[in-house]
């Protein structure tokens, strides 16, 4: 059985928590922070609720301490807290939590969530230990199932369905326009497949929250590029497959994230799927607009060359446009003249 860690100074809480997870899973009860980092000294845990309010060491103490050490630092934690506004769960979440329990908590929806962070984790865990392991045919496979992840991630975002494959399928039509070898081309298609894995890691209130997103929230929005980079760049089978997700929210001028790269510090891949990816913002429909008209979406291409984009790709891009390529009312690609 997985074990979860429970960490709250309430005994009540405590009391609810296992009496609910210990149905599925091995729990031990603490009552503060620094039993916690004493009971990870003798073993390990699958995954930790940790309360943020708690006298002496609180939760975000604690959770850093553990952060701090490479062998409890994949630990999934869940944040147990008193206060259930979006803002505090968007800071929750900045902070380096994986997820957020409003107390007092409902105890289904605690092991629903308990239960998903662990299928998650061991998703992750399985996939560094195949990957490790296995041939290339085997990880090629793996590949596929990651792959299938980022079309669950798309349709998880409803104003973004089929957004993956098509910048995919931009990026790879620009890069053959631009001379680059099929090996290459074939490496870039995987890349732009994958670059915004890392969602997986943001709740579904703020990917789909209609209304302007608030500090906190666009903090933990920017945390994915770093999270889908974390989750790919083990896999060797395909060279820098990590490049499409962390860097494809780099700017040009070098004012993007999460790095801050500038200019040819940003690999060449992708500069390519980030032109790819403002383009497909633009030509598909939001919450707060409508998909732009080709000549509105060139207008910005323009104004976007050498400040978010590199010119030279994104003149590419507005070649293709002027020859007739676009996108379908459906959200399909077309590619043809």
């Amino acid at each position: 059985m997985k074990h979860i860690l429970v960490v709250d100074d309430n005994k009540t809480n405590l009391a609810v928590a296992k009496n609910e997870l210990s149905k599925e899973y091995q729990v031990t009860p603490v009552t503060s922070g620094f039993q916690a980092l004493q009971f990870l000294e003798k073993r390990s845990s699958d995954l930790i609720l940790l309360d943020i309010n708690m006298p002496e060491m609180d939760g975000k103490e604690t959770m850093r301490r553990i952060r701090e050490r490479k062998e409890w630092a994949r630990i999934p934690i869940i944040f147990l807290t008193a206060d259930s506004s979006p803002e505090t769960e968007a800071q929750c979440l900045a902070d380096g939590a994986d997820d957020f329990i409003a107390k007092p908590f409902v105890p289904k929806v605690m092991l629903s969530r308990v239960s998903r962070l662990i299928e998650l984790s061991e998703l992750r865990n399985g996939l560094e230990e195949r990957l490790a392991e296995k041939t290339k045919e085997v990880e090629l496979v793996t590949l596929n199932s990651i792959m299938a992840i980022a079309n669950t991630l798309d349709a998880k975002d409803v104003y973004t369905s089929g957004h993956s494959n098509r910048v995919a399928k931009i990026s790879v039509e620009i890069a053959r326009r631009m001379g680059m070898e099929e090996e290459t081309v074939k490496n870039l298609n995987f890349m732009a497949l994958l670059h915004d894995i890392g969602k997986i890691g943001v709740p579904d209130m703020i990917l789909n929250k209609p209304q302007p997103l608030t500090d906190e929230e666009f903090a933990v929005i920017k945390k994915h590029p770093a999270i889908g980079g974390d989750i790919l760049k083990s896999i060797t089978t395909i060279p820098n497959l990590h490049y499409g997700a962390l860097y494809h929210h780099e700017r040009f001028d070098g004012k993007g994230y999460p790095g801050g790269l500038k200019g040819e510090e940003i690999p060449f891949e992708a500069r390519i799927i980030a032109v790819a990816d403002a383009y497909d913002a633009m030509a598909s429909n939001r919450a707060y607009r409508q998909a732009l008209s080709n000549e509105r979406i060139m207008e910005e291409l323009e104004k976007s060359k050498g400040k978010q984009l590199d010119s030279e790709i994104t003149e590419v891009l507005i070649k293709m446009l002027t020859e007739g390529f676009g996108v379908a009312d459906n959200g399909g690609a077309i590619w043809e003249k």
